[in-house]
């Protein structure tokens, strides 16, 4: 449930994102009552997991009137944030009727570093305090960060960050193309090149993996599937090379936009369903219809580095604007990671 399109922050390379006090994209966003009422027919359906978020979700002010809700319903209920707005009244809240995860992002580890890119230096110090309560009060806590030219330099640090505080760290080294924030305006693409990101990419894998490292780039790049924590898991398929949509978008998940639009993932544009001109079970059964019309580019099944690749549906989408041309740079950051994988073998080797 993407509660709204508004944030506090002005993050560069942010998929959707406009000012906090955006009064048209007020007037758009669903009600809270309109958010409980598909969140209990969701749930009669067969919903379970509900991953609440924004821009940032609580910038609402009801934002606890739906938490609160979505509970209620037996729903197991994880939020997305950027940390700074979550007070000790917050996570007080938070800890008498507990999440089954926070997902805070962390873009820095510095105020120059949050300034250069979220444009609030204060943020900091916020998100920071933010992690200290919500790990004190013993709520799940799950870190993301995400890799852009301007937080680049503190990579290492929110790692160790990270490792200090026993905290799981979910690094996005590939950054979807803004088109989600291009649908309320117009925004440029802000991200590292593709080698440059495989080679982050690379460097938090060998934290990660430490000696077994070796093992795992030889399996990669003997076309193994071998990434069994990824956040969009492929499904088992009996053909696999089908060029069909193979993730749980628009089959066993869907997305919700603050303006009431039911998609199969957060990342796409299309297809799209007005909620509000539908009841839930007909805009889930026409998102499921229409998922099954979406195709990969066959280059992309056929591909030898097909294992160790990010590409999907929705990233072939945000580069070109369609489902069926292969995303170049996610090819080329896949390529740019086996290479580094071959050498780390290589080293790895004539170093015995």
């Amino acid at each position: 449930f993407e509660l709204t399109a508004r944030c506090n922050l002005d993050c560069k390379m942010c998929y959707i994102h406009k000012k906090a006090n955006d009064s048209l994209v007020k007037k758009s966003e669903m009600s809270a009552a309109e958010w409980i009422d598909i969140a209990r027919t969701a749930q009669k359906a067969g919903m379970f997991l509900l991953l609440v978020t924004g821009g940032e979700p609580f910038l609402r002010p009801d934002f606890f009137e739906m938490y609160d809700e979505f509970k209620s319903l037996g729903l197991s209920v994880s939020i997305n944030t950027n940390g700074t707005l979550i007070t000790e009244k917050a996570v007080r809240h938070l800890a008498e009727n507990s999440p089954a995860r926070v997902n805070l992002t962390l873009y820095g580890a510095s105020e120059e570093t949050y300034s250069r890119l979220s444009g609030d230096e204060t943020a900091f110090s916020r998100a920071y305090k933010a992690v200290e309560m919500l790990k004190e009060a013993k709520i799940p806590l799950k870190l993301n960060y995400s890799l852009t030219p301007m937080n680049k330099c503190d990579f290492d640090k929110i790692c160790d960050f990270a490792e200090k505080n026993e905290l799981p760290l979910q690094p996005a080294t590939y950054m979807f193309p803004p088109v989600r924030a291009c649908e309320l305006c117009k925004y440029n693409t802000v991200r590292v090149p593709a080698d440059e990101a495989a080679e982050y990419a690379f460097r938090y894998d060998v934290r990660r993996f430490g000696e077994n490292m070796a093992e795992r780039c030889k399996s990669m790049l003997a076309g193994n599937v071998i990434d069994d924590d990824k956040e969009c898991m492929e499904l088992p398929t009996d053909a696999p090379s089908s060029e069909k949509i193979r993730c749980r978008a628009g089959l066993t998940a869907f997305w919700l936009t603050y303006s009431g639009e039911m998609r199969p993932c957060g990342m796409m544009q299309v297809p799209t369903v007005p909620m509000r001109e539908l009841d839930f079970t007909e805009a889930w059964q026409k998102i499921r219809a229409e998922r099954e019309k979406i195709f990969i580019p066959k280059a992309c099944t056929e591909c030898s580095m097909r294992s160790a690749c990010e590409s999907c549906p929705a990233s072939c989408y945000a580069e070109n604007g369609s489902f069926n041309t292969v995303p170049k740079y996610s090819c080329d950051k896949t390529a740019a990671y086996l290479r580094l994988a071959q050498n780390y073998i290589q080293k790895n080797e004539s170093e015995k």
